[in-house]
């Protein structure tokens, strides 16, 4: 933006700038009345001119200081724009082949064993009063690994069940120390294999596993993706408190049971996000399923529809509240018998 000096230098210059000619400092009083009056029609001439050249200059200047005409964003409209990109990114990232893995093959281990596996998970996390995303976590560590490492020696899967989890309570867990001591001790995964695994067994795969997954150890769940709508849903002002609880509260609640689901087991987490939202929505309120579908959020359709129809199975399932105190709902195993377990 221009200076406001040089815009009124620019826009009012002096509209007659005299000048002295006789270099001796001496005025000449001597001109006839015809060369004054001569002298006089150039000079407004030059005024005129010069009007005209200062207003043209002032319009340009007004035009390039001029406020846009495009409407003032608000602060929902940034809260909203920021969701949205957020969302895209993600998006973006579980599809890189860094965090993408070929479904099949040493992978039924997992799909057979999955409630399994998730039910030690969440047995280890809930005992420690540890994040459940880790879980997801844990299970996107061991079948991007077997995708990648597939080995049929004895105690292989095993193996690799128990360090993924190591793993990922050692690197997403907010508190995993306590009194300055790390919760989880090498010693402590041995003792989960009932010894049939030493202190060196599980160096060794966690090496093995930093290294075939070339140390992309972030993937995206689907929590992440409800992260990311979780601060506009406390923005909106028409949306009450109660019925946002309910919508943080059910989408996680489907989120964590999704774990548990061998349906879900090559279901990409954005649509895992996206179907437990607009069940959470559809049992809440008109207004919050208004307010989430503004969004237009990238999904695959589809999909989401398929995992939505999954989810409300479960949740009516559910046939009731899935606290088991006023702080933290009850593991997704203990009260839950996933339908892929019938199948």
């Amino acid at each position: 933006m221009p200076m406001l000096t040089t815009v009124i230098e620019v826009a009012f210059p002096p509209l007659v700038t005299l000048s002295n000619n006789n270099t001796g400092g001496e005025h000449d009083f001597g001109e006839s009345e015809e060369e004054r009056s001569r002298a006089g029609g150039q000079k407004m001439m030059e005024v005129h001119k010069n009007t005209e050249t200062t207003l043209s200059s002032l319009e340009t200047t007004l035009s390039s200081l001029s406020v846009s005409n495009k409407p003032i964003l608000t602060a929902n409209d940034i809260l909203l724009s920021e969701v949205i990109a957020q969302w895209d990114a993600l998006s973006h990232r579980e599809k890189d082949a860094a965090y993408f893995s070929i479904y099949g093959g040493s992978l039924d281990f997992v799909g057979r064993r999955l409630l399994e596996i998730s039910s030690f998970y969440y047995a280890v996390i809930d005992g420690k009063n540890l994040d459940r995303r880790i879980v997801s976590i844990a299970l996107s560590y061991l079948k991007s690994f077997l995708a990648r490492q597939p080995d049929e020696s004895k105690g292989f899967y095993q193996l690799a069940m128990l360090t993924s989890l190591y793993v990922a309570i050692k690197i997403h867990s907010s508190n995993i120390y306590q009194g300055g001591r790390p919760m989880v001790f090498i010693k402590e995964v041995v003792n989960w294999s009932d010894g049939v695994f030493t202190t060196q067994d599980i160096s060794e795969m966690e090496t093995r596993m930093l290294s075939t997954l070339n140390y992309y150890m972030n993937p995206p769940v689907a929590q992440h993706f409800l992260d990311i709508i979780t601060p506009m849903l406390d923005a909106d002002l028409i949306i009450i408190p109660l019925v946002k609880q309910h919508i943080i509260t059910i989408s996680n609640w489907l989120c964590e049971i999704s774990a548990t689901d061998s349906y879900f087991t090559s279901v990409k987490p954005s649509s895992v996000a996206y179907a437990a939202i607009l069940v959470a929505v559809d049992t809440s309120s008109a207004g919050a399923l208004k307010c989430f579908d503004s969004l237009c959020l990238k999904h695959n359709e589809h999909i989401t529809l398929q995992c939505y129809e999954r989810m409300v199975e479960m949740y009516y399932q559910l046939g009731g509240s899935p606290y088991e105190n006023s702080d933290r709902c009850c593991s997704p195993t203990e009260v839950f018998l996933p339908l892929g377990s019938e199948n």
